[in-house]
């Protein structure tokens, strides 16, 4: 059985319940799914599992969550070779419109440079994932699940 890490940031707990949702659908579905939180993980994790979720709210100009921000920083330098990898981002467009879903532009840029393959699109949501949580979210994660087999 694969094992699926998600790594998040969380501050409001939108993330947080957007990741609960997809690892819930994850796990409905025989996935061995871990969830952590990023100020509580090492990123050595990362090459523990066998594919890799980065999830991140988006702040202020285009930054990450401040927890993310400084688990992206200690990830500089470590070899994610060929591991399959995902990302989630969200945001709000009250804070810049070209910037608010930034998050996802940044932990792609993190996994690639550390040299991981990105399996699917970012899932990116504006806003609350509420309204999403029975049309775009089970979506993602059966695109998921289904780049993982």
């Amino acid at each position: 059985m694969k094992t699926i890490l998600f790594v998040y940031g969380s501050v409001g707990g939108n993330t947080q319940m957007t990741v609960e949702a997809v690892a819930g659908l994850l796990d409905a579905k025989n996935w061995s799914v871990t969830l952590r939180r990023a100020e509580l993980c090492d990123p050595a994790e990362l090459l523990k599992a066998d594919v890799c979720v980065l999830a991140s709210p988006t702040y202020g100009h285009g930054l990450l969550e401040s927890a993310m921000g400084k688990f992206v920083e200690k990830m500089k330098g470590m070899s994610l070779k060929g591991k399959p990898c995902a990302v989630i981002g969200l945001g709000d467009p009250r804070y810049e419109a070209q910037y608010h879903l930034e998050s996802a532009v940044l932990l792609e840029k993190a996994i690639t440079e550390a040299g991981g393959k990105l399996i699917v699109p970012a899932l990116r949501i504006s806003r609350t994932p509420v309204m999403h949580l029975k049309g775009l979210i089970p979506a993602w994660a059966k695109q998921l699940s289904d780049a993982i087999k």
